[in-house]
């Protein structure tokens, strides 16, 4: 079988795989569920029986499997550990934890952005994966998907990366998250495999279009991380290309969902209640978790819920308190997570759009403008604007010098950030490149020239 180089644009939100002749990139369609096929889901699935779902199709498959089920906690013994006491020695104690015995699947969101963390694995209906292997068994699928869309066997990939991973303080951090993605490839059966940053590759996808040479700064900001870089494009005959800085912030649309999240759903489940004849506030602990999908699980705890139904006897807001033994007993939570991320895309062609989350004992209807939204991330906002101007004045580019300011991701379609770049470049600078391929295509321009 013949070979073929492409670029893998594993993403924290959405990933795609592309392929270049030399003349034209080719979006691969990996996902028929998905209303886009060249773009797929960053979502892994794992059955109680090890089966493997990605995409659209994980998503789905929780959904049907998950949503309105019973649970039952039960206790699960997971190992041992010693305690070492000065004065007695050293005794080893048994380890429990809680477990829904019912729970037919895992979902698995984000783990790109796992990389600089201390995560190092799971345990899954008793197997242990390394984190390593969770991201192999996604890139293991979209390579199976690759090959059978060309009919070739993939030779060689270059895959993105950030200029800094989520949470990677130092430039060693963001080295290991990629030599941990490096092994993931590995074990996805990947050969031959290079990285390029991901707002270089989108400056290289620019580049098709560009007739000069440019001094271009690429805004790349998408679910996990926002990237800058101003670079050189189309210079000389090779079109070589000169990088003149590079900068990014751990802010893009992840961040947003849990502003939003935080700002107007939580009194929906109980913040700002108060329970007991004494009046006590409602705990932060059982609505504060609701911020981020994968910590809603730790709610579902027998303690828990009896506590929820003595706060509805007792309590200021037995419907608040109701909605959220809803969401958790019935498993609503990445429905709220959904609808959240899908009225902040609205918002980027409307002005207001109405957040609506039903189900058993919930009917959550809230609205919001855009106005409230920008309020909402201000403050992640200054700081993505302190980052533009500080990426800027360390490439020694004047504002005039810049010929194009070119962004992609899905969060650089938010109005917000494109009037900022309006307010600091002539808006007639401010070019849109393809919102979620734009990185992929360049990846597979560089996967190319390498081959080449």
């Amino acid at each position: 079988m013949d070979s073929v180089r492409i670029g893998l644009d594993f993403g924290t939100t959405n990933s795609g795989a592309a392929v270049f002749d030399g003349q034209n990139v080719r979006i691969l369609p990996l996902d028929p569920l998905s209303h886009d096929p060249g773009v797929i889901r960053s979502t892994l699935y794992i059955t109680r029986d090890h089966q493997v779902f990605i995409g659209q199709e994980a998503i789905d498959t929780y959904y049907r499997q998950n949503t309105g089920r019973p649970s039952r906690m039960v206790r699960q013994y997971v190992g041992e550990i010693e305690l070492t006491f000065a004065e007695v020695g050293t005794f080893v104690k048994d380890v429990y934890v809680l477990v829904d015995e019912l729970t037919p699947g895992r979902l698995l969101y984000s783990l790109k952005s796992e990389l600089t963390s201390g995560y190092e694995g799971t345990t899954i209906f008793g197997r242990y994966y390394e984190l390593e292997e969770l991201i192999a068994r996604y890139l293991r699928e979209i390579r199976h998907r690759v090959e059978a869309e060309t009919g070739q066997a993939v030779g060689g990939v270059v895959l993105g990366r950030p200029v800094n991973f989520v949470g990677g303080g130092t430039e060693a951090d963001s080295q290991r998250a990629e030599n941990r993605l490096r092994r993931a490839a590995e074990m996805a059966g990947f050969r031959d495999i290079a990285f390029e940053l991901e707002p270089v590759a989108a400056a290289l996808h620019y580049e098709l279009t560009a007739n000069r040479p440019q001094n271009v700064i690429v805004f790349d900001f998408g679910g996990g991380t926002l990237d800058i870089t101003a670079i050189r494009i189309g210079e000389g005959e090779r079109r070589q290309r000169h990088v003149f800085a590079t900068g990014g912030v751990g802010i893009a649309g992840d961040v947003f969902d849990r502003r939003i999240i935080e700002g107007l759903m939580l009194d929906h489940f109980g913040r700002g209640s108060t329970w007991g004849e004494d009046a006590a506030p409602f705990p932060n602990q059982y609505i504060d978790a609701l911020v981020d999908w994968q910590t809603i699980p730790e709610l579902g705890r027998p303690e828990t819920l009896h506590f929820l139904e003595l706060a509805q006897i007792t309590g200021s807001h037995p419907s608040r308190v109701r909605a959220l033994e809803s969401l958790l007993i019935n498993n609503y939570a990445i429905r709220l997570i959904d609808e959240v991320e899908r009225v902040k895309v609205a918002l980027s062609t409307a002005h207001f759009a109405l957040i609506r989350l039903t189900g058993q004992d919930m009917d959550v209807w809230q609205p919001l403008t855009r106005s409230q939204f920008e309020a909402l991330i201000a403050e992640a906002a200054r700081r993505i604007e302190a980052c533009l101007l500080d990426t800027l004045e360390r490439s020694g580019l004047g504002v005039d010098e810049v010929d194009a300011v070119v962004r992609t991701g899905g969060s650089a379609q938010i109005p917000y950030f494109i009037e900022m770049m309006g307010r600091m470049f002539d808006p007639d600078k401010v070019v849109l490149s393809d919102v979620f391929s734009g990185v992929t295509a360049g990846l597979a321009i560089r996967a190319h020239a390498i081959q080449g």
